[in-house]
């Protein structure tokens, strides 16, 4: 069989199970600091991930290298890191304390072909060029690259966190399509099925996916804090559902409205997203503002909000503005009512003042 085509039952069987997976696959990695870091820590969580528990091994080190090196932003700033050290297992080794020479020479090659891209389509911004590229590669290409180490889950994960909507085949997308068609599918028969049926029920390919993985790849039973886990996304839950039900106001309810466990619900209007925002001890409201026109249409915005407090926080690729709403979270249980009431109200003055300037 071409492995290129699908069978309709197959088809089906897929469409059902991302079904069965309920309304939190919509917009479930919108907001995933993942995708989000400055492209020289994208490409170093790319390569660290491959064959790695991403929670235990991945995380720690992406946080600890972004705090030794803030300025390290840009693909070529990683570039010119790695070759402040005699080998690039010499840096990997000592700047992300990983031990493994093959790995670290897969880095640098992962760097020099995005160096390439860069090079030429020296008319645009790394961001825009990258994310391009993302968007047009076809999966096939992992092999051109022949980079040992670097396969098709990893190439397309690379085109994920640049901006492409589409899947890594690893072993959990595997064995998750394996499981509905109750057969052994190649991944690039698990990714042609898990993209097509995505299309079918107008999801986002990268959202479907990052679902998947967070329920294959972090069982609550695997871990010893798994119990304290399983509480925390069960208050948030609480805590969301009031407001999904339209007690406070009408804006969050409905199929375009995000919801994250980990504290987060969301809507989009146009370029721009609009979250609510609920930790320990403080809830506030953020702005993305995306696009290539995202600087633009923030400076166009920001007179209007001068009755409200908001701060800047941004990255070289995100944008954003910070409300801040009430020095009271998710710790504060006998005033979840106040929150929801805060935050809903905030957020739908700051939602109709968008949808009211016209962008």
């Amino acid at each position: 069989m071409d492995e290129n085509s699908i069978i309709k039952t197959d088809l089906e069987a897929v469409i059902e199970g991302i079904k069965r997976l309920g309304s939190k696959v919509r917009g479930f990695g919108s907001v995933d600091p993942a995708w989000t870091r400055p492209p020289a820590v994208l490409v170093i969580d790319c390569v660290l991930s491959l064959n790695r528990r991403y929670d235990s091994f991945v995380v720690p080190r992406i946080e600890k290298f972004m705090e030794q090196h803030p300025d390290v932003q840009s693909i070529n700033d990683l570039r010119v890191l790695i070759a402040k050290y005699p080998t690039p297992h010499d840096f990997m080794h000592q700047e992300l304390n990983y031990n493994y020479e093959e790995r670290a020479n897969t880095l640098l090659k992962v760097v020099d072909f995005l160096s390439q891209i860069i090079r030429n389509t020296s008319n645009m911004q790394e961001d825009e060029a990258l994310k391009q590229w993302a968007i047009k590669a076809k999966p096939e290409e992992y092999k051109v690259l022949n980079i040992v180490g670097f396969g098709i889950a990893g190439f397309q994960y690379l085109r994920m966190l640049f901006g492409a909507d589409t899947s890594k085949p690893d072993v959990h997308i595997i064995r998750f399509v394996s499981n509905l068609i109750n057969r052994n599918v190649s991944p690039i028969e698990a990714l042609n099925l898990l993209e097509a049926s995505s299309e079918y029920l107008g999801l986002s390919v990268r959202d479907v996916d990052t679902f998947i993985w967070e329920i294959s790849a972090r069982p609550q039973q695997e871990v010893d804090e798994a119990s304290t886990h399983y509480t925390s996304k069960t208050e948030y839950r609480d805590f969301w559902a009031p407001i999904l039900e339209g007690k406070f106001g009408q804006l969050f309810i409905g199929n375009r409205v995000y919801q994250h466990d980990n504290g987060w619900m969301g809507k989009r209007i146009n370029d721009i997203e609009l979250w609510l925002r609920l930790i320990n001890k403080k809830c506030y409201i953020r702005l993305y503002f995306l696009g290539v026109d995202c600087i633009e249409n923030r400076n166009k915005l920001t007179p209007l909000f001068q009755d409200f407090d908001y701060i800047y926080k941004d990255t070289e690729r995100i944008k954003t503005i910070i409300f801040p709403v009430l020095s009271k979270g998710k710790n504060d249980r006998d005033d979840w009512d106040e929150i929801r009431e805060k935050l809903v109200t905030m957020g739908t003055e700051i939602y109709n003042i968008i949808d009211e300037s016209g962008l």
